[in-house]
This record gives structure tokens, C-alpha cells and sequence, in this order.
């Protein structure tokens, strides 16, 4: 875990991303439980209607097809709250907007996309995900990265994402978004079996 964070920040150096040198390893593979390509897909595929409620969305509406697609099951407390809310606050809205950065991340952990940190989700990242139609197909025949792949990226988020909040707190500029970052890494961890509750992954740094 040492050489995977000096590879880590090593690289960060490359590209003008300096962080501490004393910033903690990430959970090895006897800390953690690694979610299925089935946990992956599937909450990949529930996120498509969660999503929804920060484009304006009813959470009545969204509802009734995670029901409709056996989905509910990929759906985390929090989020079956808010498609129950018959007011949806605009800080709520925002986070689930946002919730497509998660999507961006879970559907690299099954090979559909690349990452690229620098950059928002991919444009046509929708139309990967099955939507309005019967996703057990897609789910059954999931393949998951090497797991090694995914820690990776777990120590790579979590060292990026310390960055962007240094730089909010002493006024730097970033030319990496702590929103998306921090989607990103929430669901690579979640993936990555940190926390086995989506809604209580750690975010510290």
C-alpha cells in the first residue's frame, strides 16, 4: 500500500498536483469487501432514475419504474426518502444532479467508460445505461475491473480530493472540481467495498 501511494503521488507531482507526503494509505484488500459486478451494475442502473430528481423529475414517476425494473433493491435509504419528498429542497437537487459523476465512476468499474478526472461525465454517458426497458440482461452480464484497477483509483481520488479541498480552503486555484472528485471517489469506494452502506461512505480526508 506504501508503493501504491508513492506511485500515486509520484504521478500527481507529474501533472502539478502536489500533495502531502504524510497523507495516509487507503484500505488494503483484507480491509475491505469488493462489491459484485451485479452490486455495480445495479445500482449503476438505479442511479439512471435517482439522477432524475435533479433534472426536475417526479420522485412518484421515478418511483414506480425502479418498482416496475425490480430496482428499489439498488436504491440507498436516503435516496428512497427523497423520491418520496413532496417537496424536494434545492440543496437536495443539487447532490443528485451531481449523482451523475457517481454514475461516470460506477460504470468505468464495469469497462462502459474511461476516466478522465479533469473532465465532466461523458456527454452521451445516458445512453450506456439501460433506461426505461428491462435491465437484467445488462446486469446478469456485468463484468467487473480487475480489482487492482480499482484501488487504484480509490487512492487516486482520495488524494485528489484532498487537494480540491485544500485549495477551497486557502483560496487556490483548481483546475479539478471537488463536486466531481468527490462523487467519483464516493462511488469508486463504494465499489471498492470501503463501506457497504452507499449512504455512509466516509468522505473525510
Amino acid at each position: 500500500m506504501e508503493d501504491l501511494k508513492t506511485n500515486t503521488t509520484n504521478y500527481l507531482a507529474s501533472v502539478g498536483i502536489e500533495v502531502p507526503s504524510q497523507l495516509p494509505v487507503i484500505e488494503g484488500l483484507d480491509e475491505v469487501v469488493p462489491k459484485s459486478a451485479t452490486d455495480v451494475a445495479g445500482r449503476l442502473c438505479a442511479l439512471a432514475y435517482v439522477i432524475g430528481l435533479g433534472f426536475g423529475a417526479k420522485g412518484s414517476d421515478l418511483c414506480a419504474l425502479l418498482q416496475k425494473f425490480d430496482l428499489m433493491q439498488f436504491v440507498s435509504e436516503h435516496e428512497k426518502k427523497l423520491l418520496g419528498a413532496v417537496v424536494l429542497g434545492d440543496q437536495d437537487k443539487e447532490d443528485m444532479f451531481w449523482q451523475k459523476e457517481c454514475a461516470q465512476a460506477l460504470a468505468w468499474c464495469i469497462g462502459l467508460v474511461e476516466l478522465d478526472h479533469f473532465k465532466h461525465c461523458d456527454d452521451d454517458l445516458a445512453h450506456k445505461i439501460p433506461f426505461k426497458i428491462d435491465p437484467n440482461n445488462f446486469i446478469r452480464s456485468a463484468i467487473l475491473r480487475p480489482i487492482y484497477e480499482i484501488q487504484e483509483q480509490s487512492d487516486l481520488l482520495y488524494r485528489m480530493h484532498w487537494y480540491t479541498k485544500n485549495c477551497r480552503l486557502i483560496g487556490q486555484h483548481c483546475d479539478l472540481s471537488e463536486s466531481i472528485i468527490s462523487k467519483r471517489r464516493k462511488a469508486i469506494d463504494w465499489a471498492y467495498g470501503v463501506e457497504e452502506n452507499w449512504d455512509e461512505v466516509p468522505m473525510d480526508t
